[in-house]
């Protein structure tokens, strides 16, 4: 039997059907996963124009010349993220099962711990094939359960359920909405209620350390837009300190049907008063309008934190697929 093959992948000098091999596997895995991604034309488009500097890929092959049939990619974090290296790694459904995970594994286990790496993390979806074959590496712990919820934006029932919040605004507070950047007089109290997206439970596990003023709040904006998508943000603010103290933010990509619902956060002392479900259920019925042809709102939600899964059932989530967030450590000697 013919043992899979595994090298480095650079896009920048690969041939085309390796491009375009290696974007399906990729797209098609994150896509599976719950999470958006272009098309395969679209990705290998992009990841042949552009330099990402740090970023490693590893293609592989189930026999020498054979197409490519697995891919993985180790992405940097930010200097000021004390995490490890997030592991993307995915195998062509019809060629699971046979080694080919397992040697991309072995090979990006080397190449991370030749560069000084001491562990990684993965998100896999729960169940066989990927929670058994993630949790089979020596070491290997899960540190959060979090579920994919789904919201069909359309559904007349949703829209009621949000409708009927929205005609109830908490008292005290007044909707500020926009889209793209915080306007200036709303920046710094913006970013003050989005460094509490770390209060939720398990958080810190997801995302780095945050204490966001305007520049840092600016960069995460940028971040979110810099392929395309539009941003979508609904505030409450504090009627009498004229400061944002509530925020939801969703973004919508240039490409499919589905957004994707980010962080929610409600300053500590304006807990408790359906800020929440308020400023998401106004979002929900924005996207609607301004978005006709986006079918679904995804976010996923840790298994612990009840309080931000009540709210989503409060306008239209729906539990879906779980997935895992898994840790393994990295031996230098394999």
């Amino acid at each position: 039997m013919t043992s899979p093959t595994v090298e480095e992948f650079l896009p920048g000098s690969a041939p085309t059907a390796d491009l375009t091999a290696w974007s399906e596997v990729y797209g098609d895995g994150r896509r599976e996963q719950g999470g958006a991604s272009p098309s395969a034309a679209v990705l290998a488009e992009r990841l042949a124009s552009r330099e990402e500097p740090g970023v490693l890929r590893w293609a592989a092959r189930p026999a020498p010349g054979a197409p490519i049939a697995g891919a993985a990619e180790l992405r940097p974090r930010p200097a000021a993220d004390p995490r490890p290296r997030l592991l993307r790694l995915f195998v062509a459904p019809s060629r699971r099962r046979r080694g080919l995970g397992r040697a991309l594994l072995r090979r990006v286990a080397h190449d991370a711990a030749a560069a000084g790496l001491d562990r990684l993390q993965s998100v896999v979806l729960a169940g066989p094939p990927g929670e058994p074959f993630a949790l089979s590496v020596p070491g290997a712990r899960t540190l959060l359960r979090l579920n994919l919820q789904e919201q069909p934006v359309g559904d007349p029932s949703v829209l009621r359920l949000c409708r009927d919040l929205a005609e109830r605004p908490p008292m005290g507070y007044r909707l500020a909405l926009w889209r793209g950047s915080a306007p200036e007089d709303s920046a710094a109290s913006f970013a003050r209620v989005m460094n509490h997206v770390l209060d939720a439970p398990g958080a810190e596990l997801q995302l780095p350390p945050r204490s966001w003023d305007v520049p840092a709040l600016r960069a995460w904006e940028a971040d979110l837009t810099e392929e395309g998508a539009a941003l979508l943000v609904s505030t409450a603010v504090h009627r009498a300190s004229g400061e944002v103290v509530a925020a939801t933010a969703a973004t919508v990509p240039p490409f499919g049907p589905t957004a994707e619902q980010h962080d929610t956060a409600v300053l500590p002392e304006h807990r408790r008063r359906n800020l929440a479900r308020w400023i998401k259920a106004e979002q929900t019925l924005r996207l609607h309008t301004l978005f006709p042809h986006i079918r679904t709102a995804a976010s996923t939600v840790s298994a612990d934190n009840r309080a931000m899964a009540s709210v989503n059932r409060a306008v239209g989530y729906r539990p879906g697929t779980d997935r895992l967030l898994v840790e393994a450590p990295l031996n230098p000697g394999d």
